[in-house]
């Protein structure tokens, strides 16, 4: 079963910024990567920590140990995060002026 949880108006995430919005249970953050947005949830691979973008870097930047995240592959580049780990993205569609996030729920079958 899916879930179609909302992130932001068309149009509310400026080019180069990003926003944050829940998850289900969790956090995730938005991108606008000249008017793509790109999602991922909000969780470093080292220790959990939630990223803010770093508009300077344009690098996600954990707020924990400042470990940097590329923002439109989620790759971790740098810090205490494990090499070759990502942050995990999150599915977007865009519905009636939307921007949804899919949250895949198992119903233990």
């Amino acid at each position: 079963m899916q879930l179609h949880l909302p992130v932001a108006r068309v149009g509310e995430i400026a080019p180069g910024s990003a926003k944050s919005f829940r998850f289900g249970v969790k956090n995730g953050i938005a991108f606008n990567d000249n008017g793509t947005i790109i999602a991922f949830e909000n969780f470093c691979t080292h220790s959990g920590g939630q990223v803010d973008l770093h508009a300077a870097s344009n690098q996600f930047v954990c707020r924990l140990h400042g470990a940097c995240f590329d923002v439109k592959s989620g790759e971790r580049l740098s810090g205490q995060a494990p090499e070759n780990t990502r942050l995990k993205p999150i599915s977007l569609i865009e519905k009636d002026g939307m921007i949804l996030a899919i949250l895949e729920i198992n119903d233990g079958y």
